[in-house]
């Protein structure tokens, strides 16, 4: 009896007539909670993309879109897993409308790879996910990535002005338009970004561009506790002063960014750095004003870095650390909430590393409200559970939605036997109505459940 996968596969290779569209080679790289798919698909264009769903649907396949695979250890593992579409020969440049500030490239274009074609013209995205080298345009928009330069240039989605995608069903639709106010209905682009591929495929993205600043420059001070540094962040936050960036760096962190030659050192234990972007004349009074609002909030140790050694800190600072930390039975908690309450989540990432038997290393996007703390095991019993049940708690302490208090949480490379038993994205204390309301999306645009089916809240 002819199996669907193969009924799959024959029946793509009837419609486009490529045989190379459709493999069974190399899929161990594709594995997510260590389970492989049975095939590969790697379209080149959009409408082979659409017959790979159509024909995936009708066969009762389950699809797993894939960009760089940057955030493969994110989510649950998929309920079925059959097909990994690939999107990586869909990373053509479309049109580049230099003077318009828009770009329109494939969805599998990496981040470096668009920065290399902007940037020689003063242009940029924005977008600043971990490993731009891996990392996708599509996929930074639709796992909605937002790295520390969201608070300069706004959220991944904020920046898409067009969409093509692809449904489960292989009808294709394009949403939005090459204008900046292009929407008088609801907006599929935001509805569609940060759905981690369970709604639709993309495969073309039109980007708004902005330009890039002539100079950039950090400031960073040292501070003795979390409480003070991120008071210190709130401050600068208050001020007039637009930074590119800003991050708090813990104990941890600067010791895993010590290791590496080519950042600039950062002073202890706890670091405020903030980068800056303008005209030299400009930027030069920035920092001065970025610097005294640090020394009066208690700043010592006072650091200025130029053009190459903030670039290479803010890129080292987007990145997940390296080392025992990005071992597979490393942790990393993500939660985002008022800027406030970033003391206490930090308390809580200590907390949980020394219930759970870990070693920790923590950084804020401290305009942005985000914390990120990564997990290392010490000794070899750790408790990923406890850890995390520790973090969980001590991060909603004191919470209060009503009064704009919500924390938002998510856990990432956690083991299997965590993932089954506990809610990696923090949705259990989402309102019923909302976990419904998400289902009926997932009813409407996927009814047989074919895109990644079970890996996003609630287990859709």
């Amino acid at each position: 009896m002819t199996s669907p996968i193969d009924v799959f596969a024959r029946a793509v290779l009837a419609d486009t007539g490529e045989s190379e569209l459709i493999s069974n080679e190399g899929t161990a790289a594709f594995k997510i909670g260590g389970k492989p798919p049975a095939l590969i698909a790697r379209p080149l264009s959009h409408e082979a993309a659409a017959r790979v769903l159509a024909r995936a649907n009708e066969a009762g396949l389950a699809v797993v879109p894939w960009g760089g695979g940057t955030g493969r250890r994110m989510g649950y593992p998929p309920a079925r897993y059959d097909v990994v579409l690939s999107t990586g020969g869909l990373s053509e440049t479309v049109d580049f409308l230099r003077d318009d500030l828009t770009v329109v490239v494939g969805a599998g274009m990496t981040i470096s790879a668009l920065n290399r074609l902007t940037e020689p013209n003063g242009q940029t995205a924005g977008f600043d996910p971990p490993y731009p080298d891996q990392a996708t345009v599509g996929g930074t928009i639709i796992a909605e990535r937002s790295g520390p330069m969201r608070v300069r240039y706004g959220r991944a989605r904020d920046r898409v002005m067009r969409m093509r995608i692809v449904l489960a069903d292989g009808s294709t639709q394009t949403y939005g338009a090459l204008v900046v106010k292009n929407v008088t209905g609801y907006d599929m682009n935001r509805l569609l970004a940060g759905s981690w591929g369970t709604l639709a495929v993309v495969t073309e993205l039109a980007v708004r561009l902005f330009k890039k600043p002539d100079q950039v420059g950090a400031i960073a001070g040292g501070f003795s506790s979390a409480e003070a540094v991120f008071s210190a962040g709130r401050q600068l936050s208050a001020t007039p002063l637009s930074p590119v960036w800003m991050e708090v760096v813990g104990t941890g962190r600067i010791n895993e960014l010590g290791e590496l030659d080519e950042v600039p050192g950062l002073p202890f234990p706890w670091c405020l750095v903030a980068a800056y972007g303008d005209f030299e004349e400009g930027l030069d009074q920035m920092l001065a004003q970025a610097e005294e609002i640090v020394q009066k909030s208690g700043g010592a140790d006072l650091r200025r870095f130029g053009k190459e050694e903030t670039e290479r800190l803010g890129q080292v600072l987007a990145d997940p650390p390296g080392g025992p930390f990005s071992g597979a039975d490393g942790l990393e908690f993500r939660a985002s909430a008022r800027l406030d309450q970033l003391p206490r989540m930090a308390a809580a990432a200590e907390d949980a590393a020394r219930v759970g038997g870990y070693q920790l290393a923590v950084a804020a996007h401290a305009a942005n409200g985000v914390l990120r703390c990564w997990l290392a095991p010490v000794g070899d019993s750790p408790s990923p559970a406890a850890a995390w049940d520790t973090f969980r708690e001590g991060c909603r302490k004191g919470a209060s939605p009503q009064k704009g208090r919500a924390v938002h949480l998510s856990l990432s490379g956690a083991p299997d036997s965590l993932r089954t038993d506990t809610e990696v994205w923090g949705e259990d204390v989402l309102p019923p109505a909302t976990i419904d309301l998400m289902r009926r999306l997932k009813a409407e645009y996927d009814p047989m459940g074919t895109l990644s089916p079970g890996r996003f809240v609630a287990r859709i």
